[in-house]
């Protein structure tokens, strides 16, 4: 919240500043300024925007997805009721968090004088991380911690089938949802960021790409290139995911499904209300 609040003095101030110079140098550029607040499919945004001419307007701001938790118990024995080395509880919570956050700048076009009608084009940047999971407890026994995990895999099957979701030394196993970190934005809308009256409404449609989505976590496996065991932070292979186990075909099932979503669409319904 406060790096939010920072983004949007700091860009307030900007654009405050070419406004005193560019209106002395061309009383159509940059007369004006706004403030808005909007909710949409990226959470809650706020913004501040100012007209470059008649035809083009620029804003910046910052959205933010409310907290958001969902829970799930998650069912960690193996297909054969068993549980590699007996070091995992039969059933564990797990919670999934939202992380959604980005600084965005956008250009609108206004084709039409006597319309509010505008395509935009820009982009939002923040942080990769989309949702967050963790166990809500340590579910390690203690001579465990840090050693062992979830089983995606099926050791059963040999050596190089073994394919573990890794804890840290408190128990935990954590796994993120990433996407790009830079988000290019097209889209079209109606209404002015910056309104002629005091207020106005605002409403965008339009799409960010941000990539293939990912899953990471602290993965420990047998490279199959090398016979090494290794642990590493990556991305989780969904065609390593070979434990017959419904819910782990679930979440093999889930990465492909994800994998395939490159873009998000956007939709915020805006207020603007004009500063000068």
């Amino acid at each position: 919240m406060y790096c939010m609040k920072k983004l949007f003095v700091i860009a307030s101030a900007l654009f405050l500043s070419i406004g005193n110079v560019s209106a002395q140098e061309d009383n159509n550029l940059f007369t004006h300024l706004s403030a808005g607040v909007g909710i949409g499919t990226t959470g809650v945004e706020l913004q501040v925007a100012a007209p470059i001419t008649d035809m083009f307007a620029v804003r910046a701001g910052y959205s933010f997805m409310p907290k958001f938790k969902y829970s799930k118990a998650i069912d960690l024995k193996n297909n054969d009721g068993t549980v590699p080395g007996a070091f995992i509880s039969p059933e564990v919570e797990l919670e999934g968090k939202l992380k959604m956050g980005d600084f965005k700048l956008m250009f609108d076009y206004y084709p039409f004088k006597s319309s509010s009608f505008h395509a935009t084009a820009g982009f939002y940047v923040g942080s990769s991380t989309l949702v967050e999971v963790n166990n809500t407890k340590p579910f390690m026994k203690d001579g465990y911690k840090g050693n062992a995990g979830i089983e995606l895999g099926d050791p059963t099957k040999g050596a190089e089938q073994r394919y573990t979701m890794f804890t840290d030394q408190n128990g935990d196993v954590k796994a993120e949802m990433k996407v790009n970190s830079f988000k290019p934005y097209l889209g079209v809308g109606f209404g002015r960021p910056v309104p002629k009256g005091r207020v106005g409404v605002q409403f965008d449609l339009g799409v960010q790409f941000w990539g293939k989505p990912e899953v990471w976590a602290n993965m420990n496996y047998v490279d199959r290139t090398t016979g090494e065991v290794v642990t590493r932070y990556e991305k989780v292979k969904k065609n390593r995911i070979i434990n017959e186990k419904k819910d782990y075909q679930d979440l093999k099932d889930a990465l492909k499904t994800i994998e395939k979503i490159g873009v998000y669409p956007v939709l915020t319904l805006r207020i603007n209300g004009r500063i000068f």
